[in-house]
């Protein structure tokens, strides 16, 4: 994805902004076209003929010209003196128009009343025909008393063949023509809006622009997942799907983070800047991931206010963190099994009104400590950073900190708070994001090849897509020696495969579920 997207983008974001206001304008213009004024229509026709004089040569009439004096003050103030009306209410309904290929002027006429366009229509077509003709009633005047004709009259003739009649039918305006501009006017105001919204708009723009204000690295992007059925089913969708897009993108990230995990003992922090922005889905498929592939995995529970890594997994939210925190209950009382092998879960546990102030305590780094010698990996799922002090805590006491984004609701501006908060109290710990809105499996990593580890049984039939040659983030919690100077730089399939190589796999169903695995 780039930073702004181009037209796709725009039309992905605003695309059903643009149809509903396409839709609005177009549906206006057909009720304009629909409820406007009935008129009537009244037409005279009239025939302009060469006249034919002794010792000349009949010169054919020039219709454009005709045309131009018909609707010329010469013509219309005639007629609207006759009507007793002003030149300019004579004009407003006037359409003069030339027969292809005859000698024909049409005066038409339209006039909410049918009388008055007819009298309309009629006037000035007489009215022409009395100017065009004038000069014959002269010349005849002097032959009839043996005079002598000194000035040439003029050398057409106009006949009224058909007068206005009075119309009985108002006109009807064709509704394909008012839905026609509707459909134009509607799509570029459409446009024009979303552009101007696109533009006043603080929203991430992509993986490029999120990468930016993090001034980082996004390690994975993950598709929407888009669910018509078993909307209840909330369970990691490394279970539910595992050969989806969706799952394809959290194998991506588990590939980016293994590298930078050590043999045991590390914590993973996933947050986000704002609420809804994914990071319980994250932090619950990031772990299901991490076991797959071998590793011993405790996934904690830290939001204590608004608990849900418990139902994602079907368990009740019973003794948990918060009962260890005040001293309930021990860590070997609460850690729960999963359906995942190597995976257990520690829940939020009883809902306190002091969390803030449990998670504060010294007794929580005794517990991560705990927590941290019992398996390879910690993936603690917390609050987020903007509406609690939670995360800050918890950040002090991990060792990598992944920020959801959402391209849907995270903004730049939150998201560059968030980093500020984290940052002025953890410095340099931030080693890697996730960025959670990608449409399409196009958008769960950047072009190229995408190592799949072996240890995951659901990955047998999944086909390797290429992933790229990409330089990785190393956290400065990373001990020293952990990597050569060259890993910065090495493909990440490569890497993955040598991890896997070390690590013992252990093969069979992942889930428990018969028929889930590969």
């Amino acid at each position: 994805m780039t930073t702004s997207g181009g037209p796709a983008r725009l039309l992905r974001v605003y695309g059903l902004w643009i149809v509903l206001v396409t839709a609005a304008v177009t549906g206006v213009a057909y009720a304009v076209g629909t409820t406007a004024p009935v008129e009537y229509q009244s037409a005279a026709i009239v025939v302009v003929e060469s006249r034919v004089q002794q010792n000349t040569t009949p010169v054919a009439p020039d219709m454009g010209t005709e045309k131009q004096l018909a609707q010329s003050g010469l013509v219309v103030d005639p007629a609207a003196r006759k009507l007793g009306i002003g030149p300019g209410d004579m004009v407003e309904g006037l359409v003069v128009s030339v027969a292809a290929d005859a000698n024909v002027l049409t005066f038409a006429y339209t006039h909410p009343d049918p009388q008055t366009a007819q009298l309309r229509a009629d006037a000035l077509a007489r009215a022409y025909v009395a100017y065009r003709n004038a000069g014959e009633a002269a010349e005849d005047e002097a032959k009839e008393k043996d005079k002598k004709v000194t000035a040439t009259t003029s050398t057409q003739h106009a006949t009224l063949v058909t007068p206005a009649g009075l119309p009985g039918t108002p006109v009807e305006r064709p509704v394909w023509i008012d839905l026609g501009l509707g459909v134009a006017i509607g799509l570029v105001l459409g446009l024009g809006t979303a552009l101007i919204r696109d533009k006043l708009s603080d929203r991430l723009r992509g993986r490029d622009d999120f990468a930016r204000v993090l001034g980082g690295t996004v390690l994975a992007t993950v598709p929407r997942e888009r669910r018509w059925r078993d909307r209840d089913d909330v369970r990691p969708v490394l279970l539910r799907s595992p050969r989806s897009p969706v799952a394809e993108s959290f194998r991506y990230l588990r590939s980016r983070l293994q590298p930078a995990l050590p043999g045991g003992g590390t914590t993973i922090l996933v947050t986000s800047a704002a609420e809804r922005e994914g990071r319980t889905t994250t932090a619950a498929n990031l772990a299901t991931a991490l076991a797959f592939a071998g590793r011993t995995v405790i996934l904690l529970d830290a939001d204590l206010r608004s608990p849900r890594v418990h139902t994602v997994f079907g368990v009740t939210d019973g003794p948990g963190l918060a009962d260890v925190l005040a001293d309930r209950a021990g860590v070997s009382d609460v850690l729960r099994d999963t359906p995942v092998p190597r995976l257990r879960l520690l829940t939020a546990g009883r809902a306190a009104a002091d969390a803030g102030d449990l998670l504060d305590s010294v007794s929580l780094r005794r517990i991560v400590r705990t927590l941290r010698s019992r398996c390879d990996v910690v993936v603690i799922d917390s609050a987020p950073v903007l509406s609690v002090s939670d995360p800050i805590v918890l950040a002090a006491v991990s060792d990598h900190i992944l920020l959801v984004g959402d391209q849907r609701r995270s903004t730049r501006a939150a998201v560059a708070r968030a980093l500020a908060e984290l940052g002025e109290t953890v410095e340099g710990t931030v080693s890697g994001v996730l960025l959670n809105v990608a449409r399409s499996a196009g958008g769960l990593a950047p072009r190229g090849r995408l190592a799949v580890p072996a240890a995951d049984p659901a990955d047998s039939t999944v086909p390797v897509v290429p992933a790229p040659t990409t330089t990785l983030y190393r956290s400065p919690v990373v001990p020293a020696g952990e990597f050569a100077e060259s890993d910065r730089t090495r493909d990440v399939g490569e890497l993955t495969r040598e991890i896997n190589n070390k690590v013992p796999v252990q093969r069979g169903d992942p889930t428990g579920i018969p028929g889930a695995g590969g």
